[in-house]
């Protein structure tokens, strides 16, 4: 099993839809399995043995997810909220590894031991203009797929291993293969460290759904590219939803025609919260 097995069969069904967009920039199925094989390629020949990102969403989230299963190495997503002694110690863990970033922190970063930084736009630019790998990719369910690092009260973070076969394997029982409609997008505004960033990504791409990314959030921006982009599926944490219905609830419309399915996690719902946001989505 690999996580690659998803993204294949969708470029295989349904390559010319639009698979991700990040504000301007947009990649089709086939865009996206073509940049994520140029990335591993690159991954490969580097000599690293982890793919990590220190960023907000973009582009270079879903090819680096499939990128480093086509390579064979665990993709990490880590926290760009955290300290820098607590970055310092994570990335000590992880070398030798690649990592993905802004332009700021690249800069930052450059030069450290045991870690290959790459400022994201250079990423997809070269994984969009580059050749796509002739290599297959390897097929240990076993293998990591995923290392998501937690925070704790106490103690350094822990690590959260998720193997291809454990998302390979939930994706196959929860999702129906090209069940979503060529006009469904779905809202990924949780940062890519969050587990359902990840699980946004991998059911989307199996369902055949636009995944529509806001690279930060705010209740503002998550509300006028639901409406702009006519999102059908949404997940967020408590926090978030607690700011939307706030805003909702002063605005003049409250409508989100499009909106289908809206889900939360990541944390303990207030029960007036969830009320509230029943009574504004009566329908969803």
């Amino acid at each position: 099993m690999n996580t690659m097995m998803l993204l294949e069969m969708a470029a295989s069904g349904f390559g010319d839809r639009v698979a991700v967009q990040s504000r301007d920039e947009r990649l089709t199925y086939s865009e996206l399995f073509q940049a994520a094989g140029a990335a591993a390629t690159s991954v490969s020949g580097s000599g690293v043995e982890r793919l990590a990102l220190l960023d907000i969403n973009s582009l270079a989230v879903p090819i680096g997810l499939f990128a480093s299963g086509w390579a064979g190495l665990p993709f990490v997503p880590l926290n760009y909220r955290l300290t820098g002694a607590e970055l310092d110690a994570l990335l000590d863990r992880i070398a030798p590894a690649m990592l993905i970033t802004d332009a700021e922190r690249a800069a930052g970063l450059s030069g450290r031991p045991g870690i290959e930084v790459i400022e994201r736009d250079r990423f997809i630019a070269e994984a969009r203009s580059g050749q796509s790998r002739e290599a297959e990719w390897p097929m240990d369910p076993d293998a990591i797929a995923l290392l998501l690092f937690t925070s704790g009260t106490t103690g350094a973070p822990k690590a959260a291993v998720l193997r291809h076969k454990h998302l390979v394997s939930y994706i196959f029982g929860s999702v129906e293969f090209g069940s979503a409609a060529e006009t469904d997008a779905a809202l990924v505004s949780v940062p890519p460290y969050h587990i359902a960033g990840m699980a946004a990504v991998l059911s989307s791409v199996y369902a055949g759904r636009r995944i529509v990314q806001l690279p930060s959030f705010s209740a503002e921006e998550w509300l006028e590219t639901a409406r702009r982009e006519k999102v059908t599926n949404a997940f967020v944490v408590p926090t978030m939803l607690a700011r939307i219905v706030d805003v909702l609830e002063g605005a003049a419309s409250a409508e989100l025609p499009s909106l289908r399915a809206l889900s939360y996690g990541g944390g303990k719902m207030p029960q007036p919260v969830i009320e509230r946001a029943m009574a504004l989505f009566p329908d969803t």
